[in-house]
């Protein structure tokens, strides 16, 4: 998995149509960027219920099951999946499955399946997730369920999974899933930064440390020195500080388990909003995608798009608003990167 370069697309606002077809219509010039794996984040339904925004949280799920209709079909996803093969990539979809949406009907038929509160009431560990409930997936059965979502969609056609919030799962559940599923699949984990450690240490919330993934992840997050990077951007953290993330990284010697470089994601800021000029945007890209792992590009990015997609409402991609010189720069690096592989 070295060397890959990542795709992110968020499909409710990748395009005005927000469509998985709008999607498969735009795979030849996501594969010129020299993309080698595309990621999808949730296509599934969105639950109605204390649901955020107008449109609600694509991480807030209804069923496992499901293509939002929003989006498509079930048909229209086999066609992206077989489309994105023929030109040669990879397709990963997120699952979300360390919650579900209040209106779930998990919630409905398994009480026993979610975290409860001390007062006996179901809930989520993180407060501001108001929106969601969140499974207990230290429960074999729990585990079994999620395992048989994976192995539905694995049957579609999917190389892989980003799994959100790993480091919030059960280990276990995904030592099961790998010997389930096998060493095919891309197994790609959403690890969370120092800061949010803390606070869930806080909230007495277990979390699983990165250096724990190795043999059954292939990618994880770069939040080890994203979240000094951002620091020093605000102006209140020097660059040493993520020189010195780089090099302390628990995973570092690793051979099997690398970082998914990531100057942006859905989570964060663009980072064309946080730089001063396009040289320091350039520099930065020179610097994060030489280092050793993946290339992740968030749809937009490559064009040096500032607008962050609102993650709870309809706000489509600018797409005519292109920094050719970002793109062009960005296709270099990548060249040079899938050198490698």
């Amino acid at each position: 998995m070295k060397n890959q370069v990542i795709y992110q697309i968020f499909p409710r606002n990748y395009s005005e149509e927000g469509t998985l077809k709008a999607i498969e219509n735009d795979l030849k010039r996501i594969k010129e960027l020299g993309t080698t794996i595309i990621y999808l984040m949730p296509i599934h339904e969105i639950g109605i219920l204390d649901r955020k925004g107008k449109f609600g949280s694509p991480y807030s799920i209804k069923d496992y099951y499901s293509v939002s209709k929003d989006l498509g079909s079930l048909n229209d996803f086999k066609s992206l999946v077989n489309k994105t093969h023929e030109l040669g990539m990879k397709i990963i979809m997120d699952m979300v499955f360390n919650h579900t949406s209040i209106d779930n009907p998990l919630a409905l038929a398994h009480d026993e399946y979610y975290f409860h509160k001390e007062d006996g009431k179901r809930g989520n560990r993180v407060g501001d997730w108001t929106d969601i409930m969140d499974l207990d997936t230290y429960r074999n059965d729990v585990q079994e369920y999620l395992i048989d979502v994976l192995k539905y969609w694995a049957d579609q056609g999917v190389d892989g999974f980003r799994f959100d919030v790993c480091s919030l799962i059960s280990l276990d559940f995904f030592i099961k899933a790998r010997k389930e599923l096998g060493q095919s699949y891309i197994f790609f984990g959403e690890t969370i930064d120092d800061g949010f450690v803390s606070y869930c240490n806080e909230l007495n919330i277990s979390v699983t440390p990165d250096k724990n993934y190795e043999g059954i992840f292939d990618i994880i997050y770069n939040y080890n020195w994203y979240r000094p990077l951002e620091n020093y951007l605000k102006g209140y953290g020097s660059f040493e500080k993520v020189i010195s993330a780089i090099e302390s990284d628990s995973i570092k010697d690793s051979k099997s388990l690398y970082r998914a470089n990531a100057l942006e994601n859905h989570d964060t800021e663009r980072i064309a909003s946080l730089v001063e000029s396009e040289n320091q945007l350039l520099e930065l890209m020179n610097f994060a995608y030489k280092l050793e792992g993946n290339i992740f590009i968030y749809a937009g990015q490559e064009y040096g798009i500032s607008h962050r997609p609102n993650l709870f409402e309809k706000d489509p991609i600018d797409w005519s608003n292109k920094n050719l010189t970002i793109y062009d720069e960005l296709v270099r690096l990548i060249q040079k990167h899938k050198k490698n592989l």
